[in-house]
């Protein structure tokens, strides 16, 4: 890992020096000088480790020379690392040959028993070394659906969530967390001293694990749900200028974006998809008699002159249900037929 990490400087600095992220001119320019500087050091890791000074050197666009860590974490591909779930074997390459390894079982490993590891990164962490492990399998066939297989999903403010099978779930619990966190990093920043800025830094990480958390549990809740379908507004900035300062912050207190990815991955893994529609209406539209009207919502209530009276972001999340209906039914109508010659 040390070598490795000296690896990727050497490749940063190269870049930096002479501005250039491109991969085939900073391969010829480096690699024969890190061979000869560790001989015993796999060529397959040194391609790992140019891939991820490349990446470090793009993200940055080459604006600020790169510091690597001693210790950072060292990238491992199917041709310098072997795992198998089934037989509890770790056959990974070193700078003193290939270690094979046995380890013991656990309960997330058993949720991947079935799944074909492909890749892993190496983590020096407390004077251990943990391994996360990549893996992959063939994608399930998605389940056919129907109307009542479609849940609407409206994301708000008040509520995080509201779904057209009439459950809510509210951000009491998570505007009091974020507010706590907020405030404390606002203090922080006014002191500006070493010491604040270390605190800010733990604190930005509790922060993002608890969004982290609550996006998995709530993703997790839904894609194991009876539904086959997920239906969402295809929104693409929900922050605007013209929202307000107030307004953009209590939109900040979570991760929209985040929540989406992983059920759109949860929902995958079980054969189940996500449709997303135009939300043109969606909170103005009756879900009863399809009457557009902007006065009918007040509030956090909407009330339609057919007589109709609903939950505003309920009324929203059926219209999008409904929506959603109609996507997937022009989505497997027209499925292309594929014969053979």
């Amino acid at each position: 890992m040390q070598a490795a990490s000296k690896i990727r400087q050497l490749i940063c600095d190269f870049g930096f020096n002479i501005q250039t992220d491109n991969k085939n001119e900073l391969h010829d320019l480096t690699y024969k000088k890190i061979r000869k500087l560790y001989p015993e050091f796999p060529s397959a890791l040194i391609q790992t480790s140019r891939d991820v000074a490349i990446e470090a050197l793009k993200k940055d666009k080459l604006g600020r020379k790169i510091k690597v860590k001693q210790m950072s974490a060292l990238r491992y591909d199917k041709r310098c690392l072997r795992v198998s779930f089934e037989h509890k074997f770790i056959s990974i390459s070193t700078i003193r040959g290939r270690i094979k390894l046995n380890f013991g079982t656990n309960k997330q490993l058993n949720r991947y028993i079935d799944w074909k590891p492909k890749a892993g990164m190496l983590i020096y962490r407390n004077n251990n070394l943990f391994l996360n492990v990549v893996v992959e399998k063939e994608k399930p066939i998605i389940q056919q659906a129907t109307a009542k297989d479609v849940l609407g999903i409206d994301r708000g403010i008040n509520n995080i969530l509201v779904c057209s099978n009439n459950q809510f779930f509210n951000s009491k619990d998570l505007k009091r967390v974020k507010g706590k966190y907020q405030y404390l990093k606002r203090v922080l920043q006014s002191k500006g001293t070493k010491p604040a800025i270390k605190r800010l830094k733990l604190i930005s990480g509790k922060e993002t694990r608890f969004v982290t958390d609550v996006n998995h549990r709530l993703s997790k809740a839904i894609a194991e749900s009876d539904f086959k379908v997920f239906a969402f507004e295809r929104l693409s900035r929900m922050t605007k200028k013209s929202n307000g300062k107030r307004f953009n912050r209590m939109l900040g207190n979570w991760s929209y974006n985040q929540f989406e990815l992983f059920l759109s991955y949860k929902a995958e893994a079980l054969g189940k998809q996500i449709v997303k529609v135009n939300p043109r209406y969606t909170s103005q539209k009756c879900s009863n008699c399809n009457t557009i009207k902007k006065t009918n919502r007040e509030g956090s209530w909407y009330s339609c002159g057919c007589g109709f009276q609903l939950h505003a972001d309920l009324n929203a999340s059926r219209n999008i249900a409904n929506l959603g209906i109609s996507e997937i039914s022009r989505l497997f109508v027209n499925q292309p037929k594929v014969t053979t010659i």
